[in-house]
Formats: structure tokens, sequence, C-alpha cells
């Protein structure tokens, strides 16, 4: 019965904010990661415990789902980085 008492409680925006800038800055932080050691894998599999340690030190709680959210949004962000040097290096190795 909890479960459906809290989907019905009303949404707080002052937390949604919150987890969003957690998300940011965790986000932030795995591409700088990812920029000095250039592993992708180290770079996606620290994001989630960026994220729980952000959000655990600033506000004493966190979820799986948004681990698993923080991990995502880190995997998009390797795969766009990936996808634009790989255009650079095809643009470059044209011959004229």
């Amino acid at each position: 019965m909890e479960i459906i008492n809290e989907i019905f409680f009303p949404v707080d925006f002052n937390l949604i904010r919150i987890v969003l800038e957690v998300l940011l800055v965790t986000a932030c932080v795995s591409t700088i990661l990812y920029m000095i050691t250039k592993n992708q894998y180290i770079s996606y599999l620290s994001s989630a415990p960026i994220f729980y340690i952000f959000s655990w030190i600033g506000h004493g709680f966190t979820h799986f789902i948004l681990l698993v959210l923080s991990m995502t949004i880190q995997a998009g962000i390797i795969l766009l980085i990936n996808h634009r040097q790989s255009k650079k290096q095809v643009v470059f190795n044209e011959p004229k």
C-alpha cells in the first residue's frame, strides 16, 4: 500500500533539481576521467560509485534506478565522443 501512496505523492521539484544536479556533476567527473585515462570502461564503471558518493554525502539518499541512470548517461556520452572522433578520422583520411 505504501508504494501506491508514494506514486500519488506530489512531485517535489526541489528533489528533482537536486537529482539532476548530481547526475550532471557525475557525468562531468566521469567524462573528465575518460579524457584523462582514455579508457571508456573505467569511465563507465566509475559513474555509479561517483554518483553514489556524491548523492550520499550531499543528501543522504540514493536509489538503484538512479545509479543505472547515471551509468546510462555516461554510456551515451562515451558513445557520442567516440562517434565524433570516428567522424573526424574519416574526414582526415579521405583522399583529395
